[in-house]
């Protein structure tokens, strides 16, 4: 069986990994693989889990989770060797040019699909717009056979209508949809589509501009201090997450988010012996991006530590 390859892009905090979480939990038979880079990151539903190692997860519905970690070659290598897949969907990176991934629909046991690439309607234009960010996030859509307009439900219309004009300047052939917590159907993203084009790959002569820097502690967590650290973040953090114990409910998993200059601050599951409170800051900018990351990674970590 050769599996269809559709790779998933789009900038930091567009909604790509709730997209995978939609896909997985929609599959309805169809064998997908997700290949991301954040493992931890995907919402998993643990009654599904049939067996688990470092790096992949299998599903009792026939899906399987991987994480690139540091070796792409070696995954998609053994992932296009399986010949029980129907499909396998990578994730990029936030900052990352899907087209270096697309390449791989061309090799054995696997057949090109689509380019999808993820825009926050209610960002979009303003990401464009930024000296720092803007070519990054023209330089992805361009890249898409189908642009996935993501938090719909939280853009008025009109802000909905011109983030699709703005996508449109960058991607006049995509498929333009719109999604509310990554309810796309299957069949819109896993299609078919021209073979990629080798040369597309090349590597980005643009210097980057998004430095990262990850905080960690022991924990608990003081709730108050940490969301008055996280009300003081300048502009040039775009994104923020991380699993974090707070000291008020020491059993749960919180979850931090942090994207389009929103904050979201929920609980997962419960919290394992295993588990480490972190968070990872990412900036974007000039110079003054890098004192920008070192006084909130400060700041953070002092919260960390409490």
């Amino acid at each position: 069986m050769t599996a269809r390859l559709t790779v998933l892009g789009g900038y930091l905090g567009a909604g790509k990994t709730t997209l995978l979480n939609g896909l997985l939990a929609a599959a309805g038979g169809v064998r997908i693989a997700v290949v991301v880079n954040d493992f931890g990151a995907v919402n998993i539903d643990r009654r599904l889990i049939t067996s688990a190692t470092e790096d992949t997860v299998e599903l009792s519905n026939g899906c399987i989770c991987c994480s690139l970690q540091d070796d792409t070659s070696a995954v998609m290598t053994r992932l296009a060797g399986r010949g029980d897949l129907d499909h396998v969907v990578v994730e990029t990176s936030g900052v990352g040019d899907p087209a270096a991934l697309r390449t791989w629909g061309n090799y054995p046991g696997f057949a090109p699909g689509s380019t999808v690439v993820c825009a926050d309607s209610t960002a979009v234009d303003r990401l464009l717009r930024d000296e720092f960010v803007g070519d990054t996030v023209a330089r992805q859509l361009t890249r898409a056979d189908i642009v996935v307009l993501s938090k719909a439900d939280l853009a008025g219309r009109a802000q909905l209508t011109d983030a699709r004009r703005r996508c449109r300047e960058h991607a006049a052939d995509a498929r333009v949809l719109e999604s509310t917590g990554g309810d796309v159907h299957l069949k819109d993203l896993l299609r078919s589509a021209a073979p990629a084009d080798p040369a597309a790959g090349e590597p980005d002569p643009h210097r980057s501009v998004h430095r990262s820097a990850s905080v960690t502690g022991p924990g608990p967590v003081d709730r108050d201090a940490l969301l008055a650290a996280l009300q003081e973040l300048p502009e040039s953090v775009v994104r923020l997450k991380g699993v974090v114990r707070c000291a008020d409910s020491p059993r749960a998993r919180t979850v931090v988010q942090y994207s389009g200059g929103r904050l979201s601050v929920t609980t997962d599951g419960d919290w394992q012996d295993a588990d480490t409170s972190g968070l990872v800051v990412i900036v974007a900018g000039d110079e003054t991006a890098d004192a920008e990351l070192r006084s909130v990674s400060d700041r953070l970590a002092e919260v960390l530590v409490l």
